[in-house]
């Protein structure tokens, strides 16, 4: 066998991805000289009615608007983009769509795990909200309102420099449509998910009716706390409630082989809903060598390490670190250009945790899975688990914790890594996990999803979708239907 050298393998590597972006960009090229049925119509109504950017497939910001998507995995060619500049904007897009009879989808960061902020066939008309980016901070009232085109890094930095925080996810990149599905991140055990800070919201409907306040209709600002972004309008702004936060914070590594993931599995069972609310820990396994716990404190180091020393004294981690700085730098993560082709799967773990048989079952798929995986498990113990299944939209409650298994794609491997991992997966959660899986981590294969993502409060959904949006104009795969035979109540 030919013994290649790191740098003949990373230039092939490099080789490889430009082969592949070329490849997408003449796809695209070839693909617009095919009109979507009413293009030219919708272009009229757009160029009228719109002030900010419209790029259609013969533009060249066409192909830089499609390459946003973060997953790679999947790509679809919408009818065209518009970058709204306010809430008329907005307005006028969706009007324009619905008099023409093309599908409506908001794009905010463009993180959707299946790609559907394009849509989920080609010929859909994308509002891309990026330009909508205002950031406004009330620390008197302790609240933010803020653009739907705002991301998590720009939003986090921003409310740092007033010693605020507010509870979400940690990639840069992300937009803030996190929020409407649940929205989970370091700060859940102390301030709850970032739909639970949800306020208020302004939305524009299939109707083109701007409400400006939709806490005065309390069916759809139910609906917006977690299933927001499954299909009932366009937000154009969101007023959040934000926290005073502890100028110093500590994260932690506790680094392990991999043969003790049962036991630390088993320790953070027992320990997982008693840990003090200023901290939050994750377990992440990237191969089958190492893992570590990535730990998160409100407070000194000197303050964090009692409150993990049961932790560490039960689990014996190999090494342990500890980091102080303020809440910003040491969450968030840049995720920026970091474009790839990946496929997700979650599982939500009942409050009981993850058995033996599960973890054995867990390990197995690591040890025998070829391509690259990242699994992470992360506490949603703490006041997120203080509200009821059925407050808000958001039915994932009185759990310990979520499990996220992200896989990276190559050509040679794609569809066996795939099929691997849905057979895993089905298994999986059929014998050792709850019923649920998280909406903000969509998943088009996930079986049952209307039950999964939502529970109980799927039919509530429907018929609130049947009141605001009865034609369906904001719809793709897994956006909340205007009518089901599927009943999610046992």
């Amino acid at each position: 066998m030919t013994n290649l050298s790191f740098a003949t393998i990373k230039s092939m590597i490099s080789s490889l991805c430009i082969i592949i972006f070329f490849i997408s960009i003449v796809h695209a090229y070839l693909y617009t000289q095919n009109e979507c049925l009413g293009e030219d119509s919708l272009q009229n109504c757009l160029d009228v009615y719109v002030r900010g950017p419209t790029y259609y497939r013969k533009d060249f910001a066409y192909k830089n608007d499609l390459l946003l998507e973060r997953n790679s995995r999947v790509i679809h060619f919408p009818v065209a983009f518009v970058h709204p500049i306010d809430v008329f904007d907005v307005q006028s897009a969706i009007i324009c769509g619905k008099n023409l009879n093309f599908t409506v989808i908001a794009r905010s960061g463009g993180h959707s795990d299946e790609s559907y902020s394009i849509g989920d066939r080609d010929c859909t008309l994308i509002v891309d909200l990026r330009y909508m980016n205002n950031i406004i901070i009330d620390t008197n009232t302790q609240t933010a309102k803020i653009g739907p085109g705002v991301t998590l890094n720009t939003l986090f930095y921003s409310l740092s420099v007033h010693d605020f925080a507010f509870p979400s996810g940690e990639c840069s990149t992300t937009g803030v449509g996190i929020i409407l599905g649940g929205g989970l991140g370091y700060l859940i055990r102390k301030f709850g998910t970032s739909s639970d800070n949800l306020l208020d919201a302004q939305i524009v409907l299939a109707n083109g009716t701007i409400v400006d306040h939709v806490k005065e209709y309390p069916d759809l600002y139910w609906a917006l706390r977690g299933a927001g972004n499954a299909g009932y309008g366009i937000i154009t702004s969101l007023t959040l409630r934000i926290y005073p936060i502890q100028k110093i914070v500590t994260s932690m590594v506790f680094t392990y082989d991999f043969d003790q993931t049962q036991l630390v599995f088993s320790v953070v069972n027992k320990l997982g809903n008693s840990f003090h609310p200023n901290l939050t820990i994750q377990i992440n396994h990237g191969n089958v060598d190492k893992f570590e716990i990535l730990g998160f404190y409100l407070g000194s180091s000197n303050d964090a390490k009692p409150h993990v020393q049961k932790l560490i004294e039960l689990t014996n981690p190999k090494n342990e670190s500890y980091v102080e700085g303020d809440w910003y730098n040491r969450l968030i993560v840049n995720d920026v250009g970091k474009r790839n082709i990946y496929k997700d799967k979650t599982f939500y773990i009942d409050s009981s945790g993850l058995s033996y048989e599960g973890v054995e079952y867990l390990m197995g798929f690591m040890k025998n899975f070829t391509n690259n995986f990242l699994i992470r498990t992360m506490l949603v113990t703490g006041r997120a688990n203080e509200i009821g299944r059925n407050e808000t939209a958001y039915v994932h409650r009185g759990l310990l914790y979520l499990l996220l298994i992200e896989i990276t794609l190559d050509e040679v491997n794609y569809e066996t890594c795939l099929k691997d991992l849905e057979i895993f997966s089905r298994t999986f959660q059929e014998n050792y996990t709850s019923y649920e899986s998280y909406q903000n981590h969509i998943d088009k294969e996930l079986d049952y999803w209307q039950c999964r993502y939502y529970g109980e409060n799927f039919g509530k959904l429907v018929k609130i979708k049947q009141k605001y949006d009865p034609n369906n104009l904001f719809n793709w795969n897994q956006s909340i239907p205007t009518y089901t035979e599927i009943s999610c109540i046992s």
